[in-house]
Formats: C-alpha cells, structure tokens, sequence
C-alpha cells in the first residue's frame, strides 16, 4: 500500500501497514534501536511484580531488552507480536520466553490470569479508535493488584494516524493527546502510580505505569 491510498485507512488497513513495514525492517530495526534508555521505567514496572510473576509484553519485537530482562528476573514471560520477523529475532534472543505470533486486538488470555501487563513503542501504531478497548483488554487479562507500563504518544496526531517512510520501510502510527490516553486508562479502572514524558534520541514518549485496583 503506497501513502497515496492513505488517505482514509481503515483500523484493519493500517495494522496491515505496520505488520508488512516491521516485518521489512526487523534486522535494521533491531540492530539501530537504542534499546536501554527506558530502564528506570522498565526497573519501576519490575518493582512491583511479585517474584513468581507471570508477564506479558505487547508488540514484544525482538525480545530485547524487556522479554530478556524479564526471564533473567527470574519471572515467567509471554510476548505477542504480529511481525513474523521480530518474532523470529526473539526467538533466537529469549529462547526460553512464550512467543506468540499476533495481533493483540484479536487475541485473548485468560481473565485475570497475568501479574504484569507493558507496552514499549507499540500503542503508538495501533489505530487510536482501539485504544479504548486495548486498555479494557489489559485490565481484564490482569490480576486483582496487577500492574501496566505503557509507552504511548504525548502529542496527537494531525489526524486520525500519520504515516511515514521509517528504516525504508512505509509506516503509519494513531494516537491521541497525553490527557486523553491517561484518561482512557482511568475509565476502565486503572490508578495511574506515575506518567513521565522520557525523551530518547530525538522522539519524547510518554510512560504511564498503572495499577488495577
């Protein structure tokens, strides 16, 4: 799909667009991501787990660095990614991780049957009119207690997504303004613990990590 027949995308037609672009891009993307400047988030969403904690990583990529430090944290991991080839690195990355090849709006675990629920770089390239139901989803799959660490956009997009070239790849990304994220997160039940705006090469995220009371 070229950007020309961007122009009214539908939620389905932009997932397609992410899933080709990384599947492209998978050994670049991986090589050039600087992988460890969120480790004081990372470490804070780690702080809360218990120790036998079951976790799941959305958009889990190549597996670094959050798949890898989960497992060496001794905890049990779950990845889900609809990038065959990000799959395929995190394979050969955590070998001992539960991988699972997918998209997340059309996937579903067992009601509360996870501790730990986190998201890094991945809620962005989700159409924006599923956020709502992404974060009832995770609220949901998490145990009583359980906690969410997302990175998400602290800026709207122009319209309902922007696309781009990225890597050499076509790619678009959806998000809402900070206020409506955050709120969106406090309407299905979540007590926000922390939101940060972190600032990584030239792109500011921003990280909420959450809790389900």
């Amino acid at each position: 799909m070229s950007p020309k027949e961007d122009t009214d995308l539908q939620p389905d037609e932009h997932g397609d667009i992410v899933k080709e672009g990384y599947d492209k891009i998978a050994e670049k993307y991986y090589q050039d991501r600087d992988l460890f400047k969120n480790k004081k988030e990372i470490d804070d969403f780690i702080e809360q787990l218990p120790d036998d904690a079951l976790v799941l990583d959305i958009g889990c990529g190549g597996g670094v660095p959050v798949l890898k430090l989960l497992v060496e944290k001794g905890f049990s991991a779950k990845g889900i990614d609809f990038s065959k080839g990000m799959l395929e690195l995190a394979k050969k990355n955590v070998p001992e991780a539960e991988l699972i090849l997918g998209d997340v709006m059309k996937a579903d675990f067992e009601s509360e049957s996870l501790d730990g629920i986190m998201s890094t770089y991945a809620v962005i390239h989700i159409h924006r009119s599923h956020h709502p139901a992404l974060y009832l989803k995770i609220h949901n799959w998490l145990k009583q207690g359980g906690i969410m660490l997302v990175s998400t956009a602290k800026d709207e997009c122009d319209e309902d997504y922007s696309t781009n070239d990225y890597y050499g790849a076509h790619m678009v990304w959806s998000h809402p303004p900070a206020r409506e994220s955050l709120q969106m997160i406090r309407n299905v039940g979540f007590e926000i613990l922390f939101e940060r705006q972190v600032t990584t090469g030239d792109e500011t995220h921003l990280w909420i990590l959450a809790k389900k009371n």
